[in-house]
């Protein structure tokens, strides 16, 4: 049976059949978290893998299998009842390099196989019980990359993980994806985060959910989205930023981690997005959806055609964000609180 059989990305309501030979040069993997086992060729979903990678046991995952630069995709196929989250989750308990799961070989695809909702989709990958590392879950390295219908979730008893998802790699597509970091309260520490932009380029995040609103984020000083190191050029177009607060000023959802965080000059572009602040009984509003440990040196974050719920202000004056048109370049304190 040949390695590209039967491969179908979903993307944007077309079914392009990358991997299949006809559009692509790549080969296709198959991971099944139930039903696979790394001792599998992982060529077809009958001979289906178990885990990314191998599961922190010396055995073979699809990480290893794909070959860059020639569009390998790896299908994550959730086998799921309703009852049994194992039967579609990749528990990462590896404890070495920079995240428990590295995604690191450039033009490579994943894909997750399932219904496709926005929320908790059932190809899915978290941390094991015991994993308490301080580093994050999944290490995204790579350039180039399509990520589809995946759910990253980093949620454990422990106050050593840092987040969910770090990328360093530019030029990546992630499509549909559910990004949750803090998914414990003992994870709710210092610097903590659902997405990291770590120096990252031109990384494009489409119709995806970061966050959530399920554990609160209480004293530490902590944010959904980081971003830092020269990340310039990223673009959010239809997401939900999604945070659950019992602070009014401890976790903005997007914070700059320095003066150079989107490097010299370049921009940050938020684009039809929602930012949701839930709290119970209304207790807190967030000071400011954005915020800057140091005012930057150059660029600045653009928001075009969104909405924040539970918030007060964008942005303090002088954070250089822009909100809507350039005759409003002044309003860094516009209101954006809840309305009926």
């Amino acid at each position: 049976m040949p390695k590209n059989y039967n491969a179908l990305i979903p993307s944007v309501g077309l079914q392009i059949p990358v991997g299949s030979g006809m559009l692509s040069q790549g080969n296709a993997w198959y991971v099944r978290p139930r039903n696979g086992a790394d001792g599998n060729s992982g060529y077809r979903p009958k001979a289906a893998l178990q885990t990314l990678a191998g599961g922190g046991q010396g055995l073979t995952g699809a990480v290893a299998m794909v070959t860059p630069y020639q569009n390998d995709v790896v299908y994550f196929m959730a086998d799921y009842d309703y009852t049994t989250t194992a039967y579609c989750t990749d528990y990462q308990s590896y404890t070495g390099g920079s995240g428990a799961l590295t995604w690191s070989n450039s033009l490579t695809h994943l894909i997750g196989v399932n219904g496709g909702q926005n929320f908790s989709l059932t190809s899915r990958v978290a941390l094991l019980s015991t994993f308490n590392t301080a580093i994050p879950m999944v290490y995204w390295s790579a350039n180039d990359c399509l990520c589809a219908n995946m759910n990253f979730f980093a949620g454990v008893a422990h106050a050593s993980p840092t987040g969910c998802l770090m990328v360093t790699g530019s030029g990546n597509h992630f499509y549909n994806c559910h990004i949750a970091g803090i998914g414990n309260a003992t994870n709710d520490i210092a610097g903590a985060y659902s997405l990291y932009l770590n120096g990252g380029k031109e990384n494009l995040f489409e119709n995806c959910v970061i966050g959530l609103d399920t554990i609160d984020r209480g004293g530490a000083s902590n944010q959904e989205i980081l971003i830092d190191n020269g990340a310039a050029r990223n673009i959010f177009r239809n997401c939900l930023i999604l945070s659950r607060i019992k602070s009014t000023t401890a976790h903005p959802q997007v914070y700059f981690g320095s003066a150079a965080a989107l490097g010299d000059p370049s921009f940050v572009l938020f684009d039809n997005c929602t930012f949701q602040n839930s709290s119970t009984n209304y207790a807190y509003a967030q000071t400011y959806v954005f915020a800057t440990a140091a005012n930057l040196t150059a660029g600045g974050a653009i928001v075009r055609n969104c909405v924040a719920f539970g918030a007060t202000n964008w942005s303090a004056s002088g954070d250089h964000v822009q909100i809507g048109v350039p005759a409003v370049n002044a309003a860094y304190t516009a209101g954006v609180g809840y309305s009926a």
